[in-house]
């Protein structure tokens, strides 16, 4: 898998969101490093996160030049796609939107999916502007069956992604569309 930007920002966004999330980042020469918040760590998921975000030096950009692999550990377990589950927290899914807050929220409130589950689900999103991403926070208040609450999850992504794509289309076709004459 090639890693891109976009891969480490959410990496580092959601590093820095999930309590007791770990990464393994694995260099292009087979160097490797622990982004956790103890003290086996190479960097805190603070720092690596500022690394990251747009400042004077971000470690973001070119990194396919540098960086080979990110692994997901600790309290963060990859389910599917985007979507990311909580070791600790029976209820907790995780994923990062490049949506503002407002319009996810009209994603989440069109949502079809189970309503039991959906009315039992509190969703926080806590935007991080430094990295320019939304971390979404679903946390099922109920007895579900993992599967159950891993398809919410993943019902609430692809909402997210095809509201992005649809976004992306409607720009796209905005831009293409010609200029009436007056």
């Amino acid at each position: 898998m090639r890693i891109n930007k976009d891969a480490v920002v959410s990496a580092a966004a959601l590093a820095h969101s999930v309590p007791g999330a770990e990464l393994r980042l694995t260099r292009t020469d087979g160097g490797r490093l622990l982004v956790a918040q103890h003290s086996r760590a190479d960097l805190s998921p603070c720092i690596f996160r500022h690394l990251v975000a747009d400042g004077p030096c971000p470690i973001a950009e070119e990194v396919e030049t540098w960086l080979a692999a990110i692994e997901t550990h600790g309290n963060l377990d990859h389910v599917v796609a985007g979507v990311y589950r909580s070791r600790h927290r029976r209820g907790e899914r995780w994923f990062v939107a490049e949506l503002e807050p407002g319009r996810l929220k009209k994603v989440f409130d069109d949502l079809e999916c189970d309503p039991v589950l959906a009315d039992a689900t509190v969703i926080t999103m806590k935007a991080d502007l430094g990295l320019g991403v939304v971390v979404v926070k679903l946390d099922v208040e109920m007895s579900a069956s993992v599967a159950s609450i891993d398809e919410l999850a993943l019902t609430a992504y692809a909402s997210y992604v095809a509201e992005v794509a649809s976004s992306k289309r409607a720009d796209h076709m905005s831009e293409k569309m010609p200029k009436r004459k007056k």
